[in-house]
């Protein structure tokens, strides 16, 4: 069982960068004899920062309203997959896009909204934006497509953060406000 919490916990840290393992085995391999058993505890201090994830890990957590989740999220996105705050925006505005596109439509289930979102394919993307308009509501979800604009222009220099820590701030703030609102 020891070695199933290992793996688990060195999936979990790769993320979508799976071959990060190949350079974490060797490093292992050379500081610690043959045959050693390692815990957890053993193997965290080689570790680093964590692998990049998928957006939809952002956008599931977004839609499930952990505010905590979606910032641990983000910030995997932002550092361990090197991604540019303005890739993750666009990620966020595709997603609130969805939702706008479908509040008031007259779909009422995932075949009509896929033909109103233009997507060909799995359905399954656009059940997932009719589900969250569904739960919830027009309001939040213009109050949403506020808050990624004000976002794409303060990432943009509306605003005068610290040019350091600019981008950081405003995606924090926004995937944040993003979760608040999708809290039922």
């Amino acid at each position: 069982a020891l070695w199933v919490a290992v793996a688990s916990m060195v999936g979990e840290w790769a993320g979508e960068d799976s071959g990060r393992i190949t350079g974490l085995l060797t490093t292992l391999e050379g500081a610690f004899a043959p045959g050693s058993k390692v815990a957890v505890a053993d193997i965290e201090p080689y570790l680093g920062d964590a692998g990049d994830v998928a957006p939809w890990d952002l956008t599931d957590a977004i839609d499930k309203g952990d505010v905590v989740r979606s910032l641990e999220v983000l910030d995997r996105m932002l550092r361990g997959g090197n991604r540019h705050a303005l890739q993750v925006l666009a990620t966020l505005q595709s997603h609130v896009g969805r939702m706008l596109a479908l509040d008031g439509a007259p779909v009422s289930d995932e075949k009509g909204a896929a033909l109103v979102l233009g997507l060909k394919g799995s359905t399954f993307p656009a059940k997932k934006a009719l589900n969250q308009v569904r739960k919830v509501g027009s309001e939040r979800v213009q109050e949403m497509i506020a808050l990624v604009a004000g976002a794409d222009l303060d990432l943009k220099g509306a605003r005068q953060y610290p040019a350091d820590v600019r981008d950081d701030l405003v995606m924090e703030m926004l995937v944040a406000r993003l979760a608040a609102r999708s809290r039922r």
